[in-house]
């Protein structure tokens, strides 16, 4: 039966919903997984995909941990952990409506989860939609991630993106002194100083003169 349960959902998992009478049907206790040994294994398959090489490799190891997190997010429904990294997932996947899905669950449940933010922010950022990116990484850094280095860099380089160099400079400084080795971000923040003083009047009366 365990082996079956586990294989069932996973075998095409991109049909999870789909199967979901199809599991019920199979009566699974999932009160009979271990949480701690569940969670570990698919942090472990998850981090061995995020470090293939090979697609192949990578694949198959999001479909293991896809297995394992699936099976958390039914033995307590209200952690939210395995949902979001269901979600990175179908990111990864580029199943998007699958991703969303997932991010919408959690926070339908709390909006003021600043993972589900961050990451749903990093989804549409990989997507180049840069004004949902920004709204999703303001609410995490509203939420719980306002001394997060990487959420304040990503904000930095969305409003870079839309030309407010003086804004990006604000939110690259705070990152930078909360991460001081980022040498490319010190780079960034001195080059974009030298553009604003270039394009300023004072550098052009300078010039003229």
């Amino acid at each position: 039966m365990l082996v079956i349960a586990l294989a069932l959902p996973f075998g095409n998992f991109g049909n999870v919903y789909a199967q979901v009478d199809e599991e019920k049907s199979l009566s699974v206790d999932y009160s009979q997984f271990n949480t701690e040994s569940t969670k570990d294994a698919a942090d472990k398959f998850f981090q061995m995909a995020l470090d293939s090489q090979k697609e192949e490799e990578k694949a198959q190891n999001l479909k293991n941990a896809a297995a394992q997190y699936y099976i958390l997010s039914n033995i307590d429904m209200s952690d939210s952990y395995p949902c979001i990294q269901l979600a990175r997932i179908y990111d990864l996947q580029n199943n998007d409506a699958y991703a969303k899905a997932y991010f919408y669950r959690v926070l339908g449940l709390n909006y003021k989860d600043a993972d589900a933010n961050f990451y749903f922010a990093q989804f549409y950022y990989t997507r180049k939609e840069y004004k949902k990116a920004l709204e999703y990484y303001q609410k995490a850094f509203t939420y719980g991630k306002e001394e997060d280095a990487q959420t304040l860099k990503r904000i930095g380089q969305i409003y870079e993106r839309f030309s407010d160099i003086p804004r990006a400079n604000y939110y690259y400084k705070k990152s930078l002194e909360l991460n001081p080795q980022d040498s490319e971000l010190s780079v960034k923040i001195n080059e974009n100083i030298k553009q604003e003083y270039e394009k300023s009047g004072y550098y052009k009366r300078r010039l003229r003169n």
